[in-house]
């Protein structure tokens, strides 16, 4: 009795040392996400085309489009902060040079408490006058209410935002991009478990596109005006999802669908969440083929 006890006892410990490889083999939810069997609607920068780029009210009515992801950018402050902002100078969406005197001024040359002086809305529209630029940890308590956030570094080390993400419990469920593709390769090295994306405008050769791929990066992210049919076959056979920047026009989404695109970053995710619903509810009668071809 006693032998069999023990011999229970043994197994039932193999497998629990066992069970950790088997559940980290299993794709994250940021990963689940990236290999749905839709193509996935990115808002770039929030909806940026209703409300101002980069802010709570853009990201908001992201998710009131339902969009599948959220993109956004950060920069860090003088003492440290990450904080949501697409440009190093803060004159194109703040009012800066009003508030502080100087044109010019750089993000990561402020403080915090300084850059929660500025107005980022007033120049889009007067109704989001008095909008503050958001931190990091702001943004992704909204949007991980009901979507995935896709993390664009502008500046700042890998060890720092996996360490955010790790305080926050976030590193399966957001994708992170940027086109610095050693910090891609430096987040894969620290985090395996995070979604990754390289991000690139140049031209795609095969070798880039190659290169892209070997920073362990889950998503090669390209120009949309650079890929085509060839490009985004490469990218799959290497095992990876292929997105593009920034689609806005409904004609350019679907040629990139028809030839296999999976992801669009667009600064109107309501209208591709709709065109994809169309191509979708249209497929069982209508061979993608049919569609007009990226030339």
């Amino acid at each position: 009795m006693n032998s069999w006890f023990y011999c229970l006892c043994l197994f039932v410990g193999i497998a629990v040392n066992l069970s950790p490889n088997a559940v980290a083999a299993e794709p994250t939810p940021a990963r689940q996400l990236i290999l749905a069997p839709r193509v996935l609607v990115i808002a770039h920068r929030g909806n940026s085309s209703v409300a101002p780029e980069n802010t709570l009210p853009a990201f908001q009515s992201a998710l009131d489009a339902k969009a599948d992801l959220v993109e956004l950018d950060y920069f860090h402050s003088a003492d440290g902060v990450p904080v949501v902002i697409h440009d190093q100078i803060l004159d194109r969406t703040t009012n800066a040079e009003d508030i502080l005197g100087q044109s010019k001024l750089l993000v990561g040359g402020l403080p915090l408490a300084d850059l929660r002086k500025l107005d980022v809305g007033g120049w889009f529209d007067d109704k989001f006058a008095g909008t503050k630029m958001p931190t990091l940890v702001e943004a992704l308590n909204l949007i991980q209410t009901s979507s995935v956030t896709l993390i664009e570094r502008k500046a700042g080390d890998a060890a720092a935002l996996v360490r955010l993400l790790e305080e926050k419990q976030l590193t399966d469920q957001v994708v992170v991009q940027a086109f610095d593709w050693n910090f891609v390769a430096e987040c894969r090295r620290l985090s395996p478990r995070l979604a990754l994306g390289t991000l690139s405008g140049k031209p795609a050769s095969a070798e880039q596109i190659k290169a892209a791929a070997e920073t362990g990066a889950d998503i090669v992210v390209w120009d949309h005006q650079k890929i085509g049919q060839r490009e985004i076959a490469q990218i799959h056979q290497l095992g990876k999802k292929a997105w593009a920047y920034t689609i806005d026009d409904p004609q350019r989404a679907r040629q990139l669908i028809a030839v296999g695109l999976d992801g669009i970053i667009t600064n109107r995710p309501a209208v591709m969440v709709a065109l994809r619903e169309g191509v979708r509810s249209r497929e069982s009668g209508v061979s993608k083929t049919n569609l007009t071809p990226d030339p």
